[in-house]
């Protein structure tokens, strides 16, 4: 892989969607792919949690159990077993069964809800994963308890790191964590600059735009590395409000620059992402793709040092 490929602006399909060195997406019963954020090294402690239950494969509607309630963004812990994700908030044929089931102790990022529906609670939702992940989890909808009130999803004590002062601390967040943790907040980086060798060379036929925040084969501006470790560069992407003019560093160390980098996730832009295909179909649904951009840590401004 060259330094482009792992560099500044592809982190929608690198660090987000699942290519280098990520499971790539597989396909689910509903026909389309799902993904799985994972964290090189998972930023959240476990916690003890609620007694563990199980809904089974495929849990029957309850008329009364409105179920625990979460905010947008939270991020919660899964306290049961074989808990079925669905394309869409109700128990019916057109909410298509999602593989594979969620299983204690995992967590999942609140994307939207609650929906009241087939007497359930209802939330949308990203599974993080973690080292161990080995297959792609399904974004979708999840019930939050069962109708005796036994939770499936609990509330969690999130271990929150420090916010990030080095590209190296910053590597080792998922997108999730850092936008579930930081959200809009800016953070401050010391950093250096490369020119990348190579544009990622591949179309994998459909795209996301605006392409300087969510595009799957961009031209990379700068590779942004690490202080410290060669090789470790950040996945992120250049506002184009960024006046970059001044920076004209080299391909090899010696030619690096050293500078200070602000960024963010949940950049403004975020909630405009969208697909577009050019000649396959998109393989996610329009909630994903703008979560996808929501936990891309966008570099806002770059200073020298």
């Amino acid at each position: 892989m060259t330094r482009a490929n792992r560099g500044l602006s592809i982190v929608l399909l690198v660090g987000i969607w699942g290519c280098a060195g990520q499971p790539a997406p597989v396909a689910s019963p509903s026909g389309s792919p799902s993904t799985s954020f994972v964290s090189p090294t998972p930023a959240i402690s476990p916690v003890p949690s609620a007694s563990v239950g199980s809904p089974g494969a495929n849990p029957e509607p309850s008329a009364d159990s409105p179920g625990p309630l979460f905010a947008q963004d939270a991020i919660v812990d899964v306290v049961t077993h074989d808990l079925r994700v669905r394309s869409l908030p109700e128990v019916s044929d057109a909410s298509k069964k999602l593989e594979p089931l969620l299983d204690a102790p995992g967590r999942v990022f609140i994307v939207d809800g609650p929906v009241e529906a087939s007497g359930y609670t209802w939330y949308e939702v990203a599974p993080i994963g973690d080292a161990d992940t080995t297959v792609e989890l399904p974004f979708g909808w999840v019930a939050a308890a069962d109708k005796d009130g036994t939770a499936w999803l609990a509330k969690t004590a999130v271990d929150c790191p420090a916010p990030p002062t080095s590209v190296d601390e910053l590597w080792v967040l998922s997108g999730l964590v850092g936008l579930g943790c930081f959200g809009g907040s800016e953070i401050g980086i010391e950093a250096r600059l490369a020119a990348p060798e190579a544009t990622c060379g591949v179309d994998i036929g459909w795209t996301v735009e605006p392409e300087w925040l969510g595009g799957t084969c961009p031209q990379p501006t700068f590779l942004v590395e690490s202080t410290n470790t060669i090789g470790l560069p950040l996945n992120a992407t250049l506002d184009p409000d960024v006046d970059v003019a001044a920076f004209k560093p080299g391909v090899e160390p010696a030619d690096w620059i050293d500078v200070r980098i602000t960024g963010r996730y949940d950049h403004p832009d975020s909630e405009a992402c969208h697909g577009v295909s050019h000649e396959n179909p998109v393989p996610y649904v329009p909630e994903q793709t703008v979560l996808g951009c929501r936990a891309t840590f966008a570099i806002t401004a770059i200073a020298m040092r």
